[in-house]
């Protein structure tokens, strides 16, 4: 089942920034990311906290999905490709990170150490996608 439309995510200009989407693709987005505030605003327990990520994830999900069904030939396989720089890159990170966590902090600072590791993942991830991206579309 899927919500969101394709044009909601297409490009005005395809040479422009990721942020040239129509108002109905940003609408979408600013209620996917709503429910997570909605969420942290209600009751905490596993059945709030499991539905509200399940929508979540739910709505990120079908905007990933229709957003590539707007992408023509060219673009679809800058995307592969970046999505191939980006699962290297996270690789890497994950593996050098977890050998950092291991050797340099003890049993109370891990979780705090697992919390950087996930978060310089998630950035790094992104980077490394974005900038590939960005020099595709430069090349082309």
């Amino acid at each position: 089942m899927v919500i969101a439309k394709p044009e909601w995510f297409k490009k005005k200009n395809r040479a422009s920034s990721i942020f040239d989407i129509p108002l109905k693709g940003w609408i979408y987005n600013i209620i996917a990311m709503s429910v997570i505030f909605i969420g942290v605003m209600l009751p905490q327990n596993i059945i709030t906290e499991t539905i509200v990520a399940g929508v979540f994830l739910f709505l990120i999900m079908d905007e990933n999905i229709v957003s590539l069904k707007s992408l023509d030939e060219r673009e679809h396989m800058h995307y592969a490709i970046a999505m191939r720089n980006m699962a290297w890159g996270v690789l890497i990170i994950m593996i050098t990170g977890s050998i950092i966590l291991i050797n340099n902090f003890n049993g109370t600072d891990i979780k705090t150490g697992l919390y950087i590791l996930i978060m310089i993942t998630a950035v790094g991830g992104a980077l490394i996608n974005n900038i590939t991206r960005h020099k595709l579309e430069k090349e082309n």
